[in-house]
């Protein structure tokens, strides 16, 4: 088996949410809690490879999250195994009056195996990931664009579009529709000597549909022969415009 790499990108498929350059050792503890699904992707970080499967990938696919049949099966006989035996509480006055444990122990045991099956369905539910704050934080190209999508306090939404860490021109700030932001993305690209990277930031509280809207367009260039667009993934950002 070839040495795995140092660092990954991970799309986490469910959240829209990809990280980009997060270490080999964190993505398999990920894999282990049950935090990266079989579904979710990766490539190696900083690269244009194609992404694979988790559970398809030779290096994480074994650190997947898996519940074993078997305990679940054994669980199920044990519940049907506990009979509460509850001796009489008839007794004569001058009897010693001891605590029966047996039926406390017996109550104990079903309570654990009730906790434990509780905690192996919550492992296979939704993993609610943090969101992401800054766009530096994911991606350190220096030419990578970033539409910026932010929702202003009378709920109106805006878009720009800026090249690397510098602030957007005046013509690529404060646009109101996706079109008017697509339109000026197209402008830079035709500009780019390369397919850039394009990232979508936005604010926490957009409903999905804004950033899928972009999303649809992305995909179209990305598809193209040759590609507009190398790359493009989505994150949160909490800042906003008032």
């Amino acid at each position: 088996m070839a040495n795995a790499p140092a660092n990954f990108d991970v799309w986490l498929v469910a959240a829209d949410t990809v990280y980009k350059g997060v270490p080999y050792g964190v993505v398999t503890g990920w894999a282990e809690q049950g935090r990266l699904a079989a579904d979710d992707k990766l490539r190696p970080a900083n690269s244009n490879a194609e992404w694979i499967r988790a559970a398809e990938h030779p290096q994480i696919a074994d650190f997947l999250f898996r519940p074993s049949a078997h305990a679940t099966e054994d669980v199920t006989e044990q519940l049907h195994a506990v009979e509460l035996d509850i001796p009489s509480r008839q007794k004569a006055v001058d009897e010693d009056d001891d605590v029966d444990m047996i039926p406390l122990i017996d109550i104990s045991l079903v309570l654990l195996i009730f906790f434990m099956m509780t905690t192996a369905v919550a492992a296979l539910s939704p993993i609610s990931v943090p969101d992401m704050k800054h766009a530096s934080e994911i991606s350190k190209d220096r030419d990578a664009f970033t539409i910026q999508i932010d929702k202003r306090s009378n709920e109106e939404v805006v878009y720009s579009l800026r090249i690397g860490e510098g602030s957007p021109k005046p013509e690529d700030s404060n646009l109101t529709t996706v079109p008017a932001v697509i339109a000026r993305l197209d402008v830079r690209l035709a500009e780019a000597q390369r397919p850039p990277e394009v990232r979508i930031a936005c604010h926490k509280d957009l409903p999905r549909e804004r950033v899928r809207e972009v999303v649809r367009e992305l995909e179209i260039r990305k598809a193209k022969n040759p590609p507009q667009v190398a790359f493009y993934g989505a994150e949160v950002n909490e800042k906003s415009k008032k």
